[in-house]
């Protein structure tokens, strides 16, 4: 028999251990090949979402966990299933996540609608064409398919997010990030009080087809990390 204070001690220690675990240091190869794809691009990006006057720490701390399960070939995969279906049959026919940003068809409509109806679009002079015929889903399909363009999405929603939700624009730090994270992963048009409930579920995965032994993370946790280590 083991003294019922050794026990105590070893029982401790391992619940300080699971506490202060990171996705970092859990998510391993992941995590490095995702913060080197990042930290690869973050010149180019940073210059895009300045230009549109948005923080560029939290916008990469937003799509942060999308890099994670980035894959290459799934996601040549879905932008070809997006060229045959969403051009000729609109989000009802294909709605993939393509891109570094993993955004989809029905986001990106999101964004452009409830940009032309804010008087942000004067100022920033950036109209969206929002009839829904052939040629321009085409052509919203290659802006999804170009990273400039998913910058200028990423920072349209920051600045719709901010409009939508005066309570969201005053915070600051780890909070607001892990609640446009949420948004973003969720819904562009949840309320603060949905963001609030949801922004510690465990929904996220890294697995292409999810199985019985999936893992599930906090995409916002996972946000909140990178902005906190990784900018």
């Amino acid at each position: 028999m083991y003294p019922r204070t050794l026990i105590t001690t070893i029982l401790l220690a391992i619940h300080i251990g699971l506490l202060g675990q990171t996705y970092a240091g859990k998510l391993g190869s992941d995590w490095s090949r995702a913060s080197e794809r990042v930290e690869e691009r973050r010149e180019a990006w940073g210059e895009v979402f300045r230009s549109l006057d948005v923080d560029a720490a939290e916008c990469e701390a937003i799509i942060f966990p999308e890099q994670l399960r980035f894959s290459r070939l799934q996601d040549g995969m879905e932008q070809a299933a997006l060229q045959g279906l969403y051009v000729t049959g609109g989000k009802e026919r294909a709605n993939f996540s393509i891109g570094l940003f993993q955004m989809k068809p029905s986001f990106v409509e999101q964004v452009e609608a409830a940009w032309m109806k804010s008087p942000l679009r004067h100022e920033y002079r950036l109209y969206f064409d929002l009839k829904d015929y052939r040629e321009q889903r085409r052509r919203r399909l290659e802006r999804m398919q170009d990273e400039q363009w998913q910058c200028v999405y990423l920072a349209l929603f920051v600045k719709l997010m901010d409009e939508r939700l005066p309570a969201l624009a005053t915070m600051e730090g780890e909070e607001r990030i892990r609640l446009l994270a949420t948004a973003y992963n969720m819904s562009f048009t949840a309320s603060l009080e949905e963001l609030q409930a949801a922004k510690h579920r465990q929904t996220f995965h890294l697995d292409l087809f999810p199985s019985k032994s999936t893992e599930y993370y906090e995409y916002a946790g996972i946000a909140v990390e990178w902005y906190r280590n990784g900018k």
